[in-house]
């Protein structure tokens, strides 16, 4: 442990610990530092603290001082040992074991300060001036070999620094900016992967957390543990739980709510609004959940909102029973899958493209559901009874401010009128996100059935099915893939119709050309990280490890049939040019979040269209 003027300390393995740390004014006859604000514990092993200034010379003296000291304990005791042999000759046995027992002691005192004191070539350079300017960066490191160096204390491996052995750090945090060609370990310490930072094989932490930013990578597996496993587990099983959401792509915009709304659109311009997300207490903390928004279209010049109320019963750990009831006056769309409210918004204001159809959505829903929310899986099933009045939304601005001459597309008119519908939806979640990419599988499908009966003017019956997987291949690719269909039987109203091309669909293909009551789509990317060609020694992966080399694919079908007909009819002899297709490549950031890319049709000559995303497609 070293002591500055600061009050700061460095604390190591197997070193007493201050409770507190507090600076004070030095004391007559004392040197200003660090003042131990509360006594050693009764365990405690081993403890050194150099006041200020750290140099060979204030080391050298201190060695000097406690060797002359203790051998001035081992000569007073001699002298007196040989005065009282002649009166005393049992006392003198006692004395003589005394100085025995005392110079073994101080042997091996005098032995633990020469190890402790003794500058090594490399702990000469410790103390230089350079190297107190490394000081904040690196720890002391006490131990290398030719596969491995181990270092107590904070260490940082800075941006321009390539470390070719494994990594030990022991009591400390580890900070990568740079590059460790092996394994990597932390005890009793956090790892912290920093944009741009890449270990080439495993990462281990005991007693500790890995945070990860965009642009880090791990290539091999990724351990965190504890020294009481059991607990660890617990503990995480329970801070996943306290996080209150449902873990899960296909949640509501209606539910998952930010506490202030700003959206921008071509049916209401700037809107902007309050709200509170919908909780889910999978520990059983509380029986309730409430949640809504309201917020105000300037264009519009109307007020939106929701509130709903949730009864949540704990069945176990993570296994939520609700029934829930909710009121709503909505500006609403059927596209949350192609685009999210934030890029659309983004769009709209800077681009002038608004990829949402809107349509005004007034109503109540009761529900009733089930979920269950464990560490590396999500489930949830739901009934809704929905009773709602539809109603056309115009286009009230054409203000952006960039875009040029672009204006607009006119939001199209729907079926008015009022709808009532049983609305059933079960999904299955295994994603996760890694420093590959997200994992796992997510299957979603849901069916609506509309009928008059229910005091509606719409009879229908629609099936959707999407099924997606996110599959890591190695250490630098990996290949997502979404398949999408949907059925319908009965006259379906427009707001409800099926409609592809463009955006998150097919990519090469004029917005929403393809439409009908019968639809298949397939989307496949495989990504390769730009560092695949890494073992070159002129590639230059500094910079290549950040990117993503992406091909996509797209291919998607739609039919209109008789409403007559049902539902699992209409995909007969579906021959593979009934499809349309679209190739491309692009190139992305680390995580996918932002890319550009150019595709071509395959049915036809064309020029290549450009897509530029602030988000992945799925």
């Amino acid at each position: 442990m070293f002591g500055n003027r600061r009050g700061e300390y460095k604390k190591f393995p197997g070193v007493c610990e201050f409770e507190k740390k507090a600076e004070f004014p030095a004391l007559p006859g004392e040197s200003a530092g660090v003042r131990l604000l509360q006594p050693f514990p009764a365990n405690h092993r081993k403890w050194n603290w150099f006041p200020p200034p750290f140099n060979r010379g204030f080391l050298m003296r201190t060695r000097a001082i406690l060797t002359v000291l203790l051998l001035a304990l081992i000569v007073t005791g001699s002298p007196l040992n040989a005065q009282s042999k002649k009166k005393d000759q049992t006392r003198t046995t006692k004395h003589e074991e005394l100085g025995e027992r005392i110079g073994t002691m101080v042997e091996e005192v005098i032995a633990k300060i020469g190890k402790g004191l003794s500058l090594t070539r490399e702990e000469e350079d410790l103390f230089s001036v350079d190297s107190l300017k490394r000081r904040s960066r690196r720890g002391i490191k006490v131990d290398s070999d030719e596969k491995s160096v181990t270092y107590e204390g904070t260490v940082r491996i800075n941006e321009d620094e390539i470390i070719r052995s494994n990594v030990i750090v022991k009591g400390g945090d580890l900070m990568i900016y740079g590059k460790v060609e092996g394994d990597v370990l932390v005890v009793g310490g956090d790892l912290y992967m920093k944009d741009g930072a890449r270990v080439t094989g495993n990462a281990k932490v005991i007693n500790g957390e890995i945070f990860e930013e965009d642009g880090s990578a791990i290539d091999g597996y990724i351990d965190r543990s504890s020294t009481r496993a059991s607990s660890y587990r617990e503990e995480e099983d329970r801070f996943r739980r306290s996080s209150f959401r449902l873990n899960a792509p296909w949640v509501s915009e209606t539910t998952n709510l930010d506490n202030f709304i700003f959206r921008y659109n071509r049916v209401e311009g700037i809107f902007l609004g309050a709200g509170s997300e919908k909780r889910y207490y999978w520990d059983g903390w509380r029986d309730y959940s409430v949640y809504g928004s309201i917020g105000w279209g300037f264009k519009s010049h109307r007020w939106r909102g929701n509130l709903g109320l949730s009864r949540q019963f704990l069945v176990d750990d993570g296994h939520l029973l609700e029934l829930g009831v909710e009121g709503h006056s909505l500006t609403d769309t059927k596209d949350h899958w192609i685009i999210s409210q934030g890029e659309n918004t983004a769009a709209a204001f800077l681009i002038h493209e608004d990829y949402r159809d809107y349509f005004g959505r007034e109503g109540y829903g009761i529900n009733a559901g089930y979920a269950i929310q464990e560490e590396d899986m999500t489930i949830q099933v739901k009934a809704e009874f929905l009773s709602d009045r539809y109603s056309s939304l115009d286009n009230r601005t054409e203000w952006s401010m960039f875009g040029g001459d672009k204006v607009f597309r006119p939001n199209p008119l729907i079926n008015d009128g009022k709808m009532t519908s049983i609305l059933t939806s079960a999904g299955l979640s295994t994603m996760e996100k890694t420093l590959r990419g997200t994992e796992g599988w997510s299957i979603y499908s849901t069916g609506e059935f509309a009928k008059r009966r229910f005091g509606g003017e719409f009879s229908f019956n629609q099936y959707v099915l999407d099924v997606r997987r996110y599959q890591p291949l190695g250490q630098y690719d990996n290949i997502n893939i979404r398949l999408r269909a949907g059925t319908s039987e009965g006259v379906v109203p427009t707001q409800k119709i099926f409609e592809i091309g463009g955006l998150s669909t097919l990519h090469a293909f004029p917005f929403k050309s393809e439409i009908g009551n019968r639809m298949i789509l397939m989307n496949a990317e495989y990504i390769i990280n730009g560092d695949f060609l890494g073992e070159l020694d002129f590639w230059p992966s500094w910079l290549m490890s950040g990117f993503n080399f992406i091909l996509l694919s797209d291919a998607g079908f739609v039919r209109e049939v008789s409403p007559l007909v049902s539902w699992t009819d209409g995909f007969e002899d579906i021959r593979w040019t009934d499809f349309k297709h679209n190739i491309g490549v692009g190139l992305s950031n680390r995580s996918g979040s932002m890319k550009f890319a150019f595709v071509w049709r395959t049915d036809r000559a064309d020029n290549a269209k450009f897509i530029f995303r602030i988000a992945r497609p799925f």
